[in-house]
């Protein structure tokens, strides 16, 4: 898995149509993973969560294979709507 840490990576990876987005928040009873083209998964939260808070509370990490995140982060679990 890769860290997404700036907007610039993060647009890119979703304007590739390709992959899953693990979305980690350290104050959730739950994470998630997500297709790249999830419409859960948006500029406005990525900004908010790592660049403005820095990472503090959560990550957003980049893989290719969505059981990697399900198998090796904690609580992860699949969204609801894109899977």
């Amino acid at each position: 898995m890769i860290q997404i840490i700036d907007m610039n990576h993060f647009e890119e990876l979703k304007k590739s149509g390709v992959g899953f987005i693990a979305i980690t928040d350290k104050n959730l009873a739950k994470n998630c993973v997500h297709h790249v083209t999830c419409h859960e998964v948006n500029g406005r939260y990525f900004n908010q969560k790592v660049v403005v808070n820095k990472g503090k509370n959560g990550s957003y990490l980049y893989t290719n294979d969505a059981n990697e995140a399900l198998n090796t982060l904690d609580k992860m679990t699949k969204c609801q709507k894109c899977f």
